[in-house]
């Protein structure tokens, strides 16, 4: 199954540090923010899950400073996974000077560490045992870090401020609108307290999300969409678990009945609700209308293609499929021996991904990881969930120069009797996409497989407001 947690943890992480981190300005020095050091307990859909610390430390340089560690259970087994992002801006430039992301789970680390040069920011990412460098334009500045402190300073209801910041857990520039909804007394901790309420919006990442701060700055709790809570406590009460929920079983999407041999189904016409403005991808196999406010969706499983040889007909969009990424490591060594072994002898496209579809169902045990994967240590550890599943595949896929993309979405999963949160894989042949799920072993998806969206994590961290929000209003199966 999918992991929602690891999309609201490696690609909100830095993003969430630009409001969580907020202080007031330094009454000597105004110009800069005050030292700062902060606990906050983290919850997923009603439970407790981990723990985040954040710190500002001044100095001849400003740092930004954000841990977090949580343990999510599915799947039988509970993984813990530890982020770190830290960024660092000259006092006196107000560049952005170094930055820093981490996070360590059960399968392996994924590290990528900025410095700035004459020409930009340097960046070594490093994940399956690889690393790559690359040189970024980083244009954020300690000004952009303190917008949201700024605008809390003199509150006013409609106020607006822009900033801007680099990413590193996705190696892109975003830009975050904030927008002051509310000045009010609110109960926090047993007391009335006046908050600000700031409403954040990433346009580039269609994510959204609120925070109340006190009239000193200071983030007392941060809600994204239906299922994220930050909230302010004491470092003791912070770091304690009661207990481990599990993840996948709580953020499934139920059925009106349960479906009977879900993986043969072809056809299926459901109509959910909850997805506000926000529109899943059409296409063929998925036709998308909307019904008085509801989203109506039939879905039909594809057929295989027709025989395609490997490589033939691949250009425009398609060929940006076959690019490497840091975390689809489709130039690795390993991975193009493991692909050209499977896939020895094959010829046409179908033939060689459901040899590689067999081989990664295979290969990788079930186990699963909060926290998103790169292929090569897929390939290594052999563990992981269905992110592990589909980034391997599609790395091995491109790795013969097959087009291939992650899909992320909801599928029917009979131990939770409804929806869960999943991903797969889509393949380019003869002009147009096929589904393929190597963690179900379905060399074409079943029709139950409801795309969300594709591409890499800026892209897929959409859905993450849909998290609590789905509910299936009817289902029909011919």
């Amino acid at each position: 199954m999918f992991n929602p947690f690891s999309f609201i943890t490696s690609v909100r992480l830095a993003l969430l540090a630009s409001i969580v981190a907020c202080t007031t300005a330094d009454a000597k020095k105004p110009n800069l923010p005050a030292a700062a050091d902060h606990h906050y307990g983290i919850y997923l859909n009603g439970g407790k899950v981990g723990w985040m610390r954040s710190q500002v430390i001044v100095g001849n340089q400003v740092q930004y400073r954000i841990d977090l560690e949580a343990s999510v259970g599915g799947m039988g087994t509970v993984s813990k996974v530890v982020l770190c992002d830290s960024r660092t801006y000259d006092a006196k430039s107000r560049q952005l000077h170094a930055l820093e992301f981490s996070q360590t789970a059960a399968t392996g680390a994924v590290k990528v560490e900025g410095v700035r040069e004459d020409a930009g920011l340097r960046l070594t990412i490093t994940a399956g045992g690889s690393s790559t460098t690359q040189l970024v334009e980083a244009s954020d500045t300690l000004d952009d870090a303190m917008v949201v402190e700024r605008l809390v300073s003199a509150p006013r209801v409609g106020a607006q401020a822009v900033s801007k910041r680099y990413d590193p857990s996705i190696q892109r520039l975003v830009h975050v609108e904030h927008k002051i909804s509310a000045v009010e007394e609110r109960p926090f901790g047993g007391v009335l307290i006046k908050m600000v309420q700031v409403d954040s919006t990433y346009p580039e990442l269609g994510i959204s999300e609120s925070s109340w701060l006190d009239d000193t700055g200071k983030v007392l709790e941060q809600r994204v969409g239906g299922f994220f809570v930050a909230r302010l406590e004491p470092a003791d009460v912070a770091r304690k678990l009661d207990f481990h929920q599990d993840l996948l079983v709580n953020a499934v999407v139920k059925t009106p009945e349960p479906l009977r041999d879900s993986t043969s189904i072809d056809k299926m016409r459901v109509t959910l609700r909850g997805f506000g403005e926000l529109l899943p991808p059409a296409s063929k196999r998925q036709v998308v209308s909307r019904k008085n406010g509801d989203v109506v969706l039939e879905l039909t499983r594809e057929s295989a293609p027709p025989t395609c040889v490997i490589g033939a007909n691949v250009s425009g969009d398609a060929a940006t499929h076959l690019e490497a990424t840091a975390f689809i490591q489709t130039k690795a060594p390993e991975i193009i021996e493991a692909a050209k072994r499977v896939t020895k002898g094959a010829t046409d496209v179908f033939a060689a991904t459901s040899r590689l579809s067999d081989f990664v169902f295979a290969h990788i045990r079930d186990e699963y990881v909060p926290a998103y994967s790169n292929a090569l240590e897929a390939l290594k550890s052999g563990r992981g969930d269905c992110t592990e599943h589909s980034i391997l595949f599609v790395a091995m896929a491109r790795s013969l120069g097959i087009p291939a993309r992650v899909a992320v979405g909801v599928a029917y999963w009979p131990p939770g009797n409804g929806f869960g949160w999943h991903a797969w894989a889509e393949v380019y042949a003869n002009g147009g996409w096929y589904s393929v799920d190597p963690t179900w072993g379905q060399p074409i998806a079943d029709a139950t497989h409801i795309k969300l969206a594709d591409g890499g994590p800026a892209e897929q961290a959409r859905i993450v407001m849909l998290l609590g929000q789905l509910q299936v209003v009817s289902l029909e199966v011919p």
